[in-house]
């Protein structure tokens, strides 16, 4: 569709403009033309990585005023020049340039530069934003050696098509990016979950029934402490025990053994002092040291019984006796490094074997299982490349594989027989706990490839009667809708196979707002206000 009404109505608007602001900006010197007659409008867009620059100016006449009218638009930000310093710098061929500094826009985003150029001929103009340290150069601009010939010499028409101006596109924030070649990647999304590695979750029970205590020096963990493998998390007293009883025996027979050993050491040396003076007989003082051997090795014995015991304690309660407020409390250790998710005990409580006391999570690495449809499997590339985006960021695209140490783990080889479905199961590590166990996930996973395509953002597609559409920035103000034909979807970019070209400028932000106004037809609420 055309446009051409709009532009008329925008020329229209302009033209009321400048005779409602003769004073100020209609063109000054001899022979200008008078108020009321036709005004000729050049209009010229240029863009630099930073600025967009669309000027309107009448064609200049040498030693006169001329108004050029300067939308700058930041292309950072898609949004209107509101403050700061505009230089447009003069220069007729190799001769010495001539400043003109406006101080700050007339409104958001205009700035109204009334121009002399002193002799005629072909001048370049370049506009400069300082505080941006940006520029831009006007197409060379064409003076004229009098009014006449300014009047008599036709301009370039302005491009058709739909009328959406400045004032529209700063309010919607458009923005329009260059088409150019990307290498793309097609892939098939997939609904998937996260889940906790089969290693990453832990439950701890007692290994018997018995009396909850704290830890040695510490409390039960809280829930969201981090623990580490192999730290006590509590302690479990069972109830009185044989093995209990055969550790006080075997401390009261180490007693018993020592006393008998002093004493019998004592008289083997009595003996032995009583012998040498020939006041006992020899024999009494061997068989005193006999004795004294035997009470030896019964200490022996006992200690090492004991020992036996203590070995055993230790290997069955975690902690050898004397470690804790109760000598034989089995102590619960975790088994993994992680965070504690549930807490289900009280210290003094008692507590049954199959009971879990507390759960540990490990989520510092997670799965992330897909279920692909038994009709896709045919699609999914080699490599099993794949990118997951969560519910907060849908449009944020992360790589699974790839310098982050994720990797792939399984493409199951049975189809569920409820969803006719299989598992593609990938190990993805999540630092900063951003995926949590449970999570609905989309995932994207590669099923095609092409080098070297033109695409544009998927935001720069309008769907219109069932297909396609897209809008191309002609101008500053205009507008084309062209119908395209797309090709494979990676992520956020859409291959295009016709319908633009490269190096054009499509709008990737506020296209529906263009078509609204497209299929409206909508005379433009208000012109500028120069």
């Amino acid at each position: 569709m055309r446009g051409n009404r709009p532009h008329s109505l925008h020329r229209a608007a302009l033209a009321i403009f400048l005779l409602a602001c003769a004073s100020t900006c209609a063109p000054e010197g001899p022979g200008a033309p008078e108020a009321g007659d036709e005004e000729k409008s050049i209009q010229v867009t240029v863009w630099s990585e930073r600025l967009e620059a669309f000027v309107e100016y009448p064609p200049p006449v040498a030693g006169s005023l001329a108004t050029f009218a300067t939308h700058v638009t930041d292309l950072q930000t898609s949004e209107p020049r509101r403050a700061g310093s505009a230089r447009f710098v003069l220069r007729k061929g190799s001769g010495a340039p001539l400043e003109h500094l406006e101080p700050a826009p007339a409104r958001a985003g205009i700035y109204v530069a009334r121009l002399v150029f002193p002799e005629a001929g072909r001048w370049s103009v370049t506009l400069q934003i300082p505080d941006l340290d940006a520029s831009v150069d006007l197409p060379e601009v064409a003076v004229h050696a009098s009014w006449d010939e300014a009047v008599s010499t036709p301009v370039p028409d302005a491009p058709e098509g739909i009328s959406f101006l400045k004032e529209q596109q700063w309010r919607f924030r458009t923005r329009a990016d260059v088409v150019e070649k990307r290498s793309l990647v097609e892939r098939v999304r997939l609904p998937a979950t996260v889940r906790a590695r089969p290693r990453g979750r832990a439950s701890v029970h007692p290994p018997v029934a018995g009396r909850v205590l704290a830890p040695p020096g510490g409390e039960v963990p809280a829930i969201g402490t981090r623990v580490a493998k192999g730290e006590v998390l509590a302690l479990v007293e069972p109830p009185f025990s044989d093995l209990g009883v055969r550790i006080a025996e075997a401390e009261a027979e180490v007693l018993r053994a020592a006393a008998d050993l002093e004493r019998a050491e004592r008289i083997a040396e009595r003996v032995r002092a009583l012998a040498e003076e020939k006041a006992r007989p020899e024999r009494e003082a061997e068989d005193a040291e006999f004795e004294a051997r035997l009470a030896r090795a019964t200490h022996e014995g006992a200690l090492a019984v004991r020992d036996s015991y203590r070995k055993a304690a230790a290997a069955a309660f975690g902690a050898p006796p004397g470690d804790s407020e109760s000598p034989f409390a089995f102590a619960l250790r975790s088994p993994i490094d992680g965070i504690v998710t549930a807490v289900g005990i009280a210290v003094g409580e008692f507590v049954a074997p199959e009971r879990p006391l507390l759960t540990i999570l490990d989520a510092g690495t997670v799965l992330v299982e897909a279920r692909v449809s038994e009709s896709d499997l045919g699609r999914l590339g080699p490599s099993r490349d794949a990118l997951y985006a969560t519910p907060d960021a849908p449009d944020r695209f992360v790589p699974i594989l790839g310098e982050d140490g994720g990797r792939f783990l399984l493409l199951g080889p049975e189809v569920d027989p409820k969803t006719r479905t299989v598992p593609l199961v990938y190990e993805v590590p999540n630092p900063d706990g951003r995926l949590r166990i449970g999570m609905a996930l989309d995932v994207y996973v590669e099923t095609g490839r092409v080098e070297a395509s033109l695409a544009v953002p998927a935001s720069a597609l309008v769907e219109e009667g069932g297909r396609p559409v897209a809008f191309v920035q002609l101008a500053g103000e205009t507008f084309e809708k062209r119908d395209v034909e797309t090709g494979l979807r990676d992520g956020e970019f859409v291959q295009i196979l016709s319908g633009l070209a490269e190096g054009e400028r499509a709008v990737t932000r506020g296209a529906t707002a263009i078509r609204l106004a497209s299929a409206s037809g909508a005379i433009p609420a208000h012109g500028h206000e120069h």
